[in-house]
């Protein structure tokens, strides 16, 4: 007779921490269940138990496990004594694989499988940074010891330390379980995230100007806004809203409106990251004071507040795979702009921000020496002409690249002479368009209602 692999998926908790039954969790359209059943039947598992209270929703048709129901209000011990009863006599070993840890990959449960078969070895478990964690292996005769009055899994574990063998692991998830609401949330950025970790995210950032048709999905775009508006706030202030448009026509009004930016239309989304004052001066009329809108450092600090939010947002949508720009071309007409999506007083479009698929691969810019940045106690002003030298080389280098690979830039070929230091001459030096274009901006925000005094 063949010798067997059974995991045991208890999953008979009624979930109140999560607030939701973690086996049906939706994990980026499949259920937490359907999930790890998948991930046991790709390690080579012969069989899945799932082990449920009786009562519990069913579980999604056609799912490939047998199911095991068990009185309401017992602990995972009592589950596992209930599997342990139920197994076959060729079931020679047991991997106990809690449903809140839905995320572990099948190389893990084989990495466990291959290390249980070696000499001695009665338990394997996976171990992350060197804390241990699940799905725990073990054979049939160790796993025999949960039928003992009283005993748990953990004390299967720690019996006899000669007996386990730990099996290192790059997947978080063998300790991070599907515990509460905010552990379900990170599940789901998990699973529509690319593998970067989030420094090295923000060192492959590039604006993206061209884009692919495809529709982004609203619960995509309501996660990047949720997880965008943890960034820091000003006392708690939150003086940001952000406006989302995928209508066309309005997203071409924006674009008019913008310098006439083909990529807002191309684009399936245009944020408007928003200063918003309007949701401050509405809890000051609740309780009978006026607000100080003319307060200069309260404009500061709804505009800094909004533009962290924004930077959150971008990176937010680059570690889902998608492109982003922004659009500092929003505050050419802060009033238009601000009628058009029916901005309240008190509230003005920051910068526009691009989202969607990429259809371009622009060659990174690189940014100015790190010396031009980073300074260490008191500023050093003796490096300045060493680090504009250095951000003149860069630029000159990003431009013959982008010319050799990339035709040149929006179509258009790049000097590879001018410097970033004689490009900045030219933008804010002199007779600059960028201080003539934004003269009357102050008057135009005292109008949206920010006193600027």
């Amino acid at each position: 007779m063949s010798e067997r692999t059974v995991a045991i998926v208890p999953a008979a908790g009624r979930g109140e921490r999560m607030g939701a039954d973690k086996a049906l969790l939706d994990l980026a359209g499949r259920t937490a269940i359907e999930r790890l059943v998948a991930t046991c039947l790709a390690a080579g598992v012969d069989e899945v138990v799932v082990v449920r209270r009786d009562g519990a929703a069913p579980l999604p048709a056609g799912l490939p496990a047998r199911t095991l129901v068990v009185p309401p209000g017992g602990e995972m011990a009592d589950s596992l004594r209930a599997a342990h009863g139920a197994l076959a006599p060729d079931v020679a070993a047991v991997v106990v694989f809690p449903v809140d840890h839905a995320l572990v990959e099948a190389e893990t449960v084989l990495a466990l499988l291959a290390t249980l078969v070696q000499p001695g070895c009665g338990i394997a478990l996976p171990l992350f940074r060197g804390r241990p964690g699940h799905p725990v292996a073990m054979t049939r005769e160790v796993f025999a010891e949960i039928a003992q009055s009283g005993a748990v899994l953990r004390d299967l574990v720690r019996r006899d330390a000669a007996r386990v063998r730990v099996v290192a692991s790059a997947n978080p998830w063998v300790h991070a379980d599907l515990d509460h609401p905010e552990d379900h949330r990170a599940a789901v950025c998990a699973l529509h995230g690319e593998p970067w970790s989030t420094v090295a995210q923000m060192f492959r950032h590039r604006s993206h100007r061209a884009y692919r048709p495809d529709p982004l999905p609203q619960s995509q775009l309501e996660r990047l806004v949720d997880a965008a508006r943890y960034a820091s706030t000003s006392s708690f202030i939150q003086a940001y809203s952000v406006v989302c448009v995928r209508d066309q026509q309005q997203k071409a009004q924006c674009a008019r409106l913008c310098s006439g930016q083909a990529h807002i239309t191309q684009a399936p989304v245009f944020f408007a990251i928003c200063a918003d004052l309007h949701k401050i001066a509405a809890a000051c009329g609740r309780h009978g004071a006026a607000l100080q809108a003319q307060s200069f450092e309260l404009f500061l600090q709804a505009t800094v507040d909004a533009s962290l939010l924004g930077q959150n947002l971008q990176l937010a949508a680059e570690a889902e795979g998608l492109g982003a720009c922004m659009i500092g071309a929003a505050r050419n007409h802060p009033e238009q702009l601000a009628a058009l999506l029916g901005l309240p007083k008190h509230a003005y479009v920051v910068f526009g921000m691009t989202v969607g698929l990429p259809a371009d691969d622009p060659i990174p810019r690189g940014r100015m020496p790190l010396a031009g940045v980073l300074h260490w106690d008191r500023y050093d002003t003796a490096s300045t002409d060493v680090v504009l030298d250095g951000a003149d080389a860069g630029m000159r280098a990003w431009s013959k690249r982008t010319n050799a690979e990339r035709g040149g830039y929006q179509g258009k070929p790049v000097s590879e002479t001018k410097g970033w230091a004689e490009r900045m001459a030219a933008m804010w030096g002199g007779d600059s368009s960028y201080v003539a274009a934004r003269k009357v901006l102050v008057d135009e925000l005292r109008r949206l209602g920010f006193g600027i005094e």
